[in-house]
C-alpha cells in the first residue's frame, strides 16, 4: 500500500474552505481521483485547535505507487493543475506541501 498525504495551513477559520474542496459528502457523486484504478480511500483530517492557524491533512490511500503515479501523470489530474497554473495561491494558505509514505506494517 502507498499513502500520499497532503498537508495545507489556513488562517483562523478557514479550515472548511479546504475540507470543502477536498472532503466529499456521503451521497455525492465519486470523484476523478476516487474513480481511478488503485484508489483505496481518502480522509480530510483538520487539527484541533483552540485559536489559531488550521491545519488540515488530506490522506489519500493507494493500493500502490504505480498506482498513485498513474494518476498524478493522468489528463484529468494534469488538466486540473494545468487551470490553476500561474494564478497565485489563496490568501489564506500559509504553506502547503505533500508527503508520501510505503505502508509497511
Amino acid at each position: 500500500m502507498f499513502v500520499q498525504i497532503k498537508r495545507i495551513v489556513v488562517t483562523e477559520g478557514n479550515s472548511d474552505k479546504i475540507v470543502a474542496r477536498f472532503g466529499a459528502k456521503p451521497g455525492d457523486e465519486p470523484s476523478l481521483l476516487e474513480k481511478q484504478p488503485g484508489f483505496i480511500d481518502k480522509q480530510v483530517l483538520v487539527k484541533k485547535v483552540r485559536r489559531g492557524d488550521e491545519e488540515v491533512l488530506v490522506v489519500v490511500r493507494w493500493e500502490s505507487e504505480e498506482a498513485w503515479k498513474n494518476w498524478e501523470k493522468s489528463p484529468e489530474h494534469v488538466a486540473g493543475h494545468k487551470a490553476s497554473a500561474g494564478q497565485p495561491k489563496p490568501e489564506f494558505v500559509i504553506e502547503s506541501g505533500q508527503e508520501v509514505y510505503y505502508v509497511k506494517g
